[in-house]
């Protein structure tokens, strides 16, 4: 007899990588490959298509090729996707409740890098 995954267990698996979580946020709305990855931040180029693939086989993320001058590739969100956008949302208001030193030490740490 098989044994069912824990829902919560399930879900980490597939949100719980790195990248994943800031993926689907900067996917609000449709964007190309070159400004998506730009939006996520300092990512690999071989990490960031991996996450993308994985988002794809787990039908959150579906890729649009455009064959339009020039030939393009645009990620949107599925309609699975666009459901855990007010799920991140309530992440970020408790982040920004519960977490507010580790967030303003991120924000002025990355923005030192940055110069």
């Amino acid at each position: 007899m098989l044994e069912k995954t824990c829902p919560i267990e399930a879900t980490a698996r597939i949100l719980g990588s790195r990248w994943t979580l800031q993926i689907i946020h900067n996917l609000r709305e449709p964007r190309r490959y070159c400004e998506l990855q730009e939006r996520v931040g300092d990512v690999n180029p071989t990490t960031f298509s991996q996450r993308l693939r994985f988002l794809e086989q787990e039908g959150l993320v579906q890729r649009l090729p455009i064959s339009q001058a020039p030939r393009h590739v645009i990620y949107e969100l599925t309609e699975m996707g666009k459901e855990l956008l007010p799920v991140l949302d309530e992440i970020s208001t408790w982040a920004n409740r519960w977490l507010p030193l580790e967030i303003a030490g991120n924000l002025a740490s990355s923005q030192h890098r940055s110069k």
